[in-house]
C-alpha cells in the first residue's frame, strides 16, 4: 500500500523535535529562529531628536513665514550629532541642528535647512512651521518595556539592527541541525575519475548539500560509500556521531540491492515506504539514536524533489521555523497534461507570469533519470491522481528557492 504525499509527510512531521535553544553573537543569528521574547530595555530613540538637519524654534514664532515676508530669530547654539545642548531656547531665538542631534529645551519644532537663510548671528526662516514638526520623539520606536519580538520570530537583517539598537548583543535562537549525507552504490564515480563501463557520476550528493546549504544549514560530506554491509555501516554510524541529521542516496527502491536496507535496519527504527507520487515513490524514513534518517532515491530527479518535499519541511521544523512548506500558487497551464496514474506527478516547469497571472509550461521529458528538465525548472507543477487538467485551466505550482 503506498502512502499519499500528506501522509508521508505528516508522519515525518510528527517524528521530528525542535533542536535545543543556544545562545549566539546576533550577526550571526542571521536566517535563525529567535527562541525568547524580546522587550525593550530602554526608549528607542532615548530622546527627543531632530529628523532634519536645519533649526530647532519655537512654532508660534513662525507662524506667518513665508518666502515674501521670512521671520528672523537669534541662533544662540549649534547642536552636532552626539552632543546635548547647552542653551534652551526662548521666543525669538533658534538653534542650529543636526539630524539626530538632541533637541534643546524649549523648542517645539524643527525647520528644515532648505527653507532659511544663515544670516550673521541669526536666520531668516522662509515658511511656517507646525508643532512637532521633523522631530522625533523619546520611544517613538518603542518604549522602555514594550515586547519588541517573540519567539519564534525569523531573525533578518532588520531584527538585527533593531537587538543593536537595544544594546542586546547575544539572543537565545534554536539550534539549526548538522546533517550528514552519504551516497550509496558501488556504480557511483567521484568526480575527477575515469567513469568506467557501468559506472555513473556521483550528483546527488552535491545537488543535496547544495539544496542544504541554500536552506542554511550546515554540511558533513561522508562522500560516497559501496556496497559494503561493515563500510556501509561504518560510514553511517559515524556520520550519526557527527551529525543530527543523516541522509543518504540510493538502494531504497523495491528489487535495489539490499545493503542500504540491511544498515539502515541495523540502525534505528526504518521505515521503507511507496509514496504515491512521481518521481521519487520509494523512500526511507526513520529515527536512530533519536536523530532522523532520510533514505532518498538514487535518481537524481527523484532524490532532489523528495528532499525538497520532504526534508526541507522537516529540517525547517527541527530548526524551529513554523512555515515549513513552500508558498503554492494558482498557474494556467499553456499545454494539455494527462496523469492517467495512481500517483500524484510533481512536473518541472517554467514559471512566469503574463498579465498579472502565472502561466506554467512543462521542462519537456519528465523521466525521474533526467535531471536537465531541473535545470530548465524555476519550479514544480501538480498534476493530481488520474486527471487530465487541459490547456487555460490551473494548476497548483510553487517556486524552487527565490526563483520568481
Amino acid at each position: 500500500m503506498m502512502l499519499t504525499v500528506d501522509q508521508a509527510r505528516t508522519r515525518i512531521l510528527d517524528a521530528v523535535s525542535r533542536m535545543p535553544a543556544k545562545k549566539c553573537g546576533i550577526v550571526d543569528s542571521l536566517g535563525c529562529i529567535l527562541a525568547q521574547s524580546v522587550y525593550a530595555g530602554e526608549n528607542i530613540p532615548p530622546f527627543d531628536n531632530s529628523a532634519m538637519d536645519g533649526y530647532a524654534l519655537i512654532a508660534s514664532d513662525v507662524e506667518t513665514s513665508s518666502d515674501e515676508n521670512p521671520v528672523t530669530l537669534d541662533v544662540i547654539e549649534t547642536i552636532p550629532a552626539g552632543y546635548a545642548p547647552v542653551k534652551q531656547v526662548k521666543n525669538g531665538q533658534a538653534t542650529r541642528i543636526m539630524t539626530g542631534a538632541m533637541m534643546p529645551g524649549g523648542a517645539d519644532s524643527v525647520v528644515m535647512v532648505e527653507k532659511t537663510e544663515a544670516k550673521e548671528g541669526g536666520v531668516d526662516i522662509f515658511d511656517s512651521a507646525a508643532k512637532a514638526q521633523n522631530v522625533r520623539f523619546v520611544g517613538e520606536s518603542v518604549k522602555t518595556g514594550d515586547l519588541v519580538m517573540s519567539a519564534g520570530k525569523v531573525i533578518r537583517p532588520q531584527e538585527i539592527a533593531m537587538l543593536a539598537s537595544l544594546n542586546i548583543s547575544e539572543i537565545d535562537i534554536y539550534q539549526r541541525p548538522k546533517v550528514a549525507v552519504v551516497s550509496t552504490g558501488d556504480e557511483l564515480t567521484p568526480l575527477g575519475g575515469e567513469l568506467k563501463p557501468g559506472k555513473i557520476r556521483d550528483s546527488n550528493r552535491y545537488g543535496i548539500c547544495a539544496q542544504l546549504i541554500e536552506a542554511g544549514f550546515e554540511v558533513i560530506d561522508k562522500g560516497i560509500c559501496g556496497d559494503d554491509v561493515a563500510e556501509l555501516e561504518r560510514t553511517l554510524r559515524s556520520a550519526l556521531g557527527q551529525a543530527d541529521v543523516l541522509i543518504t542516496s540510493g538502494g531504497v527502491s523495491v528489487g535495489d540491492y539490499d545493503v542500504v536496507k540491511i544498515v539502515l535496519e541495523k540502525l534505528g527504527d526504518i521505515n521503507f515506504w511507496r509514496v504515491a507520487m512521481k518521481p521519487g515513490k520509494p523512500q526511507a524514513f526513520g529515527i536512530a539514536d533519536g536523530k532522523p534518517i532520510f533514505g532518498l532515491p538514487g535518481n537524481p530527479v527523484s532524490s532532489l524533489t523528495v528532499f525538497e518535499l520532504f526534508v526541507r519541511p522537516a529540517l525547517f521544523k527541527m530548526a524551529g521555523y513554523t512555515k515549513l512548506l513552500r508558498p503554492t500558487f494558482k498557474a494556467v497551464l499553456e499545454t494539455d497534461i494527462k496523469n492517467d496514474t495512481n500517483r500524484v506527478n510533481f512536473m518541472r516547469a517554467i514559471i512566469e507570469k503574463h498579465n498579472g497571472r502565472y502561466h506554467a509550461k512543462i521542462t519537456g521529458d519528465q523521466g525521474s533519470g533526467i535531471l536537465y528538465s531541473l535545470v530548465l525548472a524555476n519550479g514544480l507543477i501538480t498534476i493530481p491522481v488520474n486527471q487530465t487538467i487541459h490547456a487555460g485551466e490551473t494548476v497548483d505550482a510553487q517556486f524552487f528557492g527565490d526563483a520568481f
